[in-house]
């Protein structure tokens, strides 16, 4: 904000007509608006009186006309030269503010081009859109796969039950109708607004407003949405344009996450694909091998499964893939956990499991935590298979007990998977391999 008095003081023409004008019996003096002024002797900035022009006169071989055409003429250059400075300082003041708003943009590029996760990412955008505005409420929404609804994938200050709960229909409220129109919206104040639902609890309360989309050329993806600053005022077109410079960025971190997401996920059932484990797999051995770690491969597969597509047909045989794919997830770590397990189909009716930072016994018990949920999980078609349910059979195998090497780690477990096949099948096996 200009500073009307910094701007006043040291006005340059003030010093000049003092010095040429005194010896005609004028000298001017500038004195702070203190109370109502003629407006032939104000001073003012964008038509508000910000300082009063005071004149001494003295004995003068001038007349009085003229006395008072040399004082219009001051204020006049003295007005023109104050509303100069106010330009330049508001100039700079933008250009300066465009600085650091760049800066703060490139820092978020910075750090926001390093994540692949698109629930890492949804999250960072959040968080930096929050600290940027120093907001108190916020949310990122996603449209859906059909395009016709919004879902919160982050949010901050929002109930915890928010997250994958909360839903809003294309075009409906004030998100859905910027995800289908593909403009921002700024409410200042929304308490009295009518599209606003209030609250259901006083410390929600809601005063301000931006919902701007995130859009890829013509693309909407989501939207980005701020409420409430901290300092209680309310948004203003400064920031409706820093958060769309940001929901730019936003949403093309988003897709780059998204399309990379696609590359390393089996699209059947949501879980890694062979490329991604393998790549994952080499990284962790040297990891574990270079901190004294333990990583554990259970590999398994679904027991007859050539028979169960026979008798009952692809179609249930994906529904069955998926079936044990959702198995698995639940019965290991997840993001939510300090050490998340890798989840992956391997091909075909093949799954891995790797765990990281466990003992052999342990990676048994989950094995057969997910051995015993998939035969007590009630599959259709499952009473076609030989033993009239759907089962697998599982391999373990760890390093560094039983290889020094991906492959190595690999082998083993197949080698132990095919033990629990020649056992009988629908049972867990651990790898008896040594490392020459």
């Amino acid at each position: 904000m200009v500073n009307s008095e910094e701007l006043l003081s040291g006005l340059v023409a003030l010093e000049s007509f003092n010095e040429r004008l005194r010896s005609v019996g004028l000298e001017f003096a500038i004195h702070p608006v203190s109370e109502a002024v003629s407006e032939d002797l104000s001073l003012e900035i964008v038509g508000v009186p910000v300082a009063e022009l005071r004149v001494t006169r003295s004995s003068s071989p001038l007349d009085e006309a003229t006395q008072n055409n040399l004082i219009d003429l001051v204020r006049e250059q003295l007005q023109a030269e104050l509303m100069l400075r106010y330009e330049l300082q508001n100039t700079l003041e933008e250009l300066i503010s465009k600085y650091e708003e760049l800066t703060v943009l490139y820092e978020s590029a910075e750090t926001v081009a390093t994540v692949m996760n698109l629930e890492e990412v949804s999250q960072l955008i959040l968080d930096q859109a929050a600290d940027i505005l120093d907001v108190t409420h916020a949310s990122l929404m996603l449209l859906n796969d059909e395009g016709d609804t919004l879902e919160v994938v982050a949010a901050k200050g929002l109930r915890e039950d928010t997250v994958g709960k909360v839903a809003v229909p294309l075009g409906e409220e004030i998100s859905g109708k910027v995800a289908l129109t593909g403009k921002p919206i700024l409410i200042e104040d929304l308490r009295d607004h009518p599209e606003i639902d209030r609250p259901s609890r006083a410390e929600e309360e809601w005063t301000s407003l931006i919902s701007v989309p995130l859009k890829v050329r013509d693309r909407i993806l989501g939207v980005l949405n701020v409420n409430n600053k901290l300092s209680g005022e309310p948004f203003t077109s400064g920031d409706l344009k820093m958060l769309m410079a940001l929901a730019q960025l936003a949403a093309i971190s988003i897709q780059n996450a998204r399309t990379y997401q696609n590359a390393i996920t089996d699209r059947l059932t949501s879980l890694y694909n062979y490329g991604y484990f393998r790549e994952q797999l080499d990284r962790l051995i040297t990891d574990c091998r270079d901190k004294s770690d333990t990583l554990c491969l259970l590999m398994f597969d679904i027991d007859h499964f050539k028979n169960f597509n026979d008798v009952n047909g692809h179609e249930l045989g994906n529904v069955c893939l998926v079936g044990v794919a959702s198995l698995c997830m639940e019965n290991s770590r997840q993001a939510g956990d300090r050490v998340p397990d890798l989840v992956a189909r391997y091909g075909g009716e093949e799954f891995m499991i790797l765990l990281r930072g466990v003992t052999l016994q342990r990676a048994e018990e989950v094995a057969e935590r997910v051995r015993d949920a998939v035969q007590n999980r009630n599959f259709p078609g499952g009473e076609n298979q030989p033993t009239g349910r759907v089962t697998i059979s599982i391999g373990v195998a760890a390093f560094p007990a039983h290889a020094d090497s991906g492959d190595e780690l690999i082998n083993s477990a197949d080698e132990a998977l095919y033990e629990a096949k020649r056992g009988g099948r629908n049972r867990v096996c651990i790898s008896q391999s040594t490392k020459v």
